[in-house]
């Protein structure tokens, strides 16, 4: 309800929440759970009978895999090296990851019953040296395609904020389901200075933050930890991005178009409505000898949107222009990343702690201020020294405009909520998760509990 246009999709956590809603309220067809569950058990199944194929040689799997069969569970992709395929392209400066992650997930208390439901991402992302391709040094290309299928609990329970972040992106229904997410070049002037351009996938440049999340892939599934929503990132946008680290400090400088570019040509009238411009300086840090960071970030966009203040008793959903608008929205952002133990006989093993605040203008920007923080380590259980496991708690505020215009047409909360997961690995290119939540929803009246089970593949 914050921007211009209402027909388009928003970057809002909230956009299309009654679609979303109806949508997910809808109870599983007779067959769905056996299906999730075959599907799991398959995968499983199948990469069994891969080790198995291998234990026997390249006689009994029918190829000439040149990995040693014993060396299956410390293999990076289920299919290695691929006859030394890989090898060859990464020679010519292109190099392939992709995954097939399935999700099976169920609602155990709040409210409505939508029935559990399973579904899944298919990812795949290349990437390009090229200068290997005759181009200047450090020219490089990424593209990334998505594909989602089968069903999610998104918005069930009265959530507004996703619970399952890699089903939320691109979409489920229609032509939705799928996306080139990414697609941008980026100059390496130095190894310390680079420039990036062209449409990029946020939640996948947020993955690398430690502790946090892994485009729900792996880790957190909830999006407040994956790449906490602010009401004024896209999750795909198009724009440049320009960092420069030095030993003191990294910088980070952000232009970009503030309209959503999920399921769009982002060339196709750019920048019409305004443009953003964000600003990020993260500080190393280390306290007893344990490595970790601190950053400030600080936001000004002149995307236009509705001043909640003049709702007045519009439904939602109301043309645009109906009521007033506001021009101008700032967004402020501190987190922190800290390690606080590694193992000395062991350095993958490790614990760290995560936090985040943020605070922005609350009109016409939907999320007013929010708070995150959590634990999350590696290796902790005996016997499993590269099991992943992490708690999170995140309370969300909503704009008190926002709430107030509202009623009695809808009854909007803050939302809040705790997260646990435990991640076994299976080997380096696989992995089952298990996953809790516990929310307390902005739509809803009940607490919602979901439970969840993840199997990540990589090939």
């Amino acid at each position: 309800m914050d921007d211009k246009d209402k027909h388009s999709r928003t970057n809002s956590p909230m956009r299309n929440v009654a679609r979303r809603r109806c949508r997910n309220a809808s109870v599983s067809a007779p067959g769905r759970m056996p299906y999730g569950l075959a599907t799991v058990v398959l995968s499983l199944v199948v990469i069994a009978t891969s080790t198995a194929a291998q234990d026997l040689g390249p006689a009994a799997s029918g190829t000439n895999a040149t990995v040693p069969a014993a060396e299956w569970r410390g293999l990076d992709t289920l299919s290695g090296d691929s006859g030394d395929a890989w090898t060859r392209l990464s020679a010519m400066g292109f190099t392939f990851k992709s995954k097939i992650t399935q999700f099976y997930q169920g609602q155990a208390a709040g409210d409505g019953d939508p029935g559990p439901k399973y579904g899944g991402k298919a990812d795949l992302m290349m990437r390009s040296d090229l200068s290997k391709l005759g181009f200047w040094d450090g020219l490089s290309l990424t593209v990334k395609g998505e594909l989602n299928f089968g069903q999610s609990l998104n918005a069930s329970g009265g959530t507004l904020i996703p619970i399952n972040t890699a089903l939320y992106l691109p979409g489920e229904d229609g032509a939705d389901y799928s996306d080139i997410s990414s697609f941008f070049f980026t100059q390496q002037f130095s190894k310390n200075v680079s420039l990036t351009f062209g449409k990029m996938n946020m939640i996948d440049l947020a993955a690398p933050k430690p502790y946090m999340g892994d485009s729900g892939i792996k880790g957190f599934w909830n999006l407040t930890f994956v790449a906490p929503p602010s009401s004024v990132v896209p999750p795909y946008l198009f724009g440049a991005i320009l960092g420069v680290k030095t030993e003191a400090a990294n910088y980070t400088l952000m232009v970009y178009d503030p309209n959503d570019a999920t399921n769009k040509n982002p060339l196709e009238d750019p920048f019409s409505d305004g443009v953003t411009i964000r600003g990020t300086i993260e500080f190393p840090v280390t306290l007893g000898g344990l490595p970790g960071h601190q950053s400030f970030t600080a936001l000004y966009s002149t995307n236009p949107g509705t001043d909640f203040e003049t709702i007045g008793s519009f439904v939602p959903g109301f043309p645009p222009g109906t009521p007033g608008l506001k021009d101008e929205r700032y967004y402020f952002n501190y987190a922190f990343d800290q390690q606080i133990f590694q193992s000395a006989s062991n350095p993958e093993q490790v614990l760290g702690l995560f936090g985040q605040f943020s605070l922005s203008d609350g009109n016409p920007t939907t999320i007013y201020w929010s708070a995150l923080g959590g634990v999350s380590g590696t290796g902790f259980v005996p016997g499993r020294p590269a099991d992943d496991l992490g708690l999170g708690v995140f309370y969300t505020a909503l704009s008190s405009s926002l709430k107030d215009a509202l009623p009695p047409v809808v009854n909007l909360n803050d939302e809040w909520g705790v997260e646990a997961y435990y991640d076994f690995a299976l080997s380096p290119s696989a992995s089952l998760g298990l996953d809790l939540q516990v929310i307390e929803p902005g739509l809803g009246d009940s607490t919602a509990v979901f439970v969840g089970m993840r199997l990540v593949s990589s090939f």
